[in-house]
């Protein structure tokens, strides 16, 4: 599917049928949850992955990248749970309180869910400040999961800069509403640099873009964003506590992520933190030429996704794509730079080109 095709999709996917909805109250923090549940899976084996968005995201970007036909045999094997934080679902009324819950609090309460639809075990995927929240939670609550899958974590506090810019950017959302400062942030923290600064490459890009800036002003509640953001700038060092972290954990980030740099010590911290052996279904994934994983390379990370959650024992009947065969046995260490090539079209392979060397490609330590 090349770049215009795909672009083309969003329009269809703004119509993708939602699921069954639950709103669930935690007792602890006095505020809903809601959460979605998409089951297209039949009569097959499934698993359980529960989606935690980003800032100024809904679960809705998860059932778009669902969507994708890359996706397709995962979609039928898979029960997603998607999780909408609270006050950040689409049109949500205003929260009646003054400080959003620590990202800690926010993640301890994600049992609720699990335990409201009598789920014993799940896969976290979480982006951004979801994937922050998802790995607290597989950390506080190991027995529940049974991995992680982590685009774009950040696991230190936030810096200096960053803190003053959100601090402003806090200020205007709660006193003027959505903004052209808070939007031009807010791409900058999905789409990365290049994006922030109109450096647009691509229709899928500008589709993407253009969706994304619609639902701020249209679908997020300002207020309860700003609340959201400044638990986000006030997160507590979650490098520290990789340690804990038990589960098995694909990262994922992209090349011109804002966050590529913290996505890696990340992982580097990650990595020291644990005997070799344990890293061995525990990759990192490096997208080049994209800043929006899930929206500019789903066929890449589909495949990752596959290789990872047969790799912890789960969906084991579902073939494996052919570009996937091999993976297991290639550096941990390296990235999959195979997406340098025309870029919506890409394909996970282990080959390359005559006169040229093999595209380095995420994957477990050799044994």
């Amino acid at each position: 599917m090349n770049d215009s095709e795909r672009a083309g999709l969003l329009t269809q996917l703004s119509i993708i049928p939602q699921g069954q909805k639950f709103v669930i109250r935690s007792p602890k923090l006095g505020l809903d949850y809601t959460a979605w549940v998409q089951d297209e899976t039949g009569t097959n084996a499934k698993c359980y992955v529960m989606t935690i968005h980003d800032l100024g995201c809904s679960h809705s970007v998860f059932t778009e990248f669902i969507s994708q036909p890359e996706m397709r045999a995962l979609k039928q094997r898979i029960v997603w749970v998607h999780v909408d934080l609270p006050g950040q679902e689409d049109g949500a009324s205003i929260l009646n309180i003054e400080k959003y819950p620590s990202l800690d609090e926010v993640g301890s309460e994600l049992i609720n869910i699990l335990d409201h639809l009598n789920i014993p075990q799940i896969v976290i995927f979480g982006e951004g400040a979801g994937a922050n929240i998802g790995c607290r939670f597989a950390i506080e609550h190991p027995s529940r999961v049974h991995g992680v899958v982590l685009v774009h974590p950040t696991g230190t506090t936030a810096g200096f800069m960053e803190m003053m810019k959100d601090k402003l950017n806090n200020w205007k959302l709660i006193h003027k509403g959505m903004n052209p400062d808070a939007e031009a942030y807010l791409i900058w923290h999905r789409f990365g640099r290049d994006a922030a600064k109109g450096y647009v490459d691509s229709q899928l890009l500008e589709a993407n873009l253009r969706e994304f800036s619609e639902k701020l002003y249209q679908k997020r509640t300002a207020k309860n964003l700003a609340l959201f953001l400044d638990a986000f700038l006030n997160r507590t060092n979650l490098i520290d506590k990789l340690d804990r972290l038990t589960v098995d954990c694909l990262v994922a980030v992209g090349k011109k992520s804002s966050v590529l740099h913290t996505t890696e010590k990340f992982y580097e911290k990650l990595r020291d933190s644990r005997d070799p052996q344990k890293m061995v279904n525990s990759p990192i994934l490096i997208a080049d030429n994209v800043g929006d994983i899930l929206g500019e390379a789903p066929d890449v990370l589909s495949k990752a996704m596959q290789f990872f959650l047969q790799g912890i024992g789960l969906i084991s009947g579902l073939p494996m794509d052919a570009g996937l065969v091999g993976l297991g046995r290639l550096s941990r260490s390296m990235s999959m730079e195979d997406a340098d090539r025309p870029r919506r079209s890409s394909v996970l392979n282990t080959t390359s080109s005559p006169g040229t060397a093999s595209p380095p490609i995420v994957g477990s330590p050799p044994k």
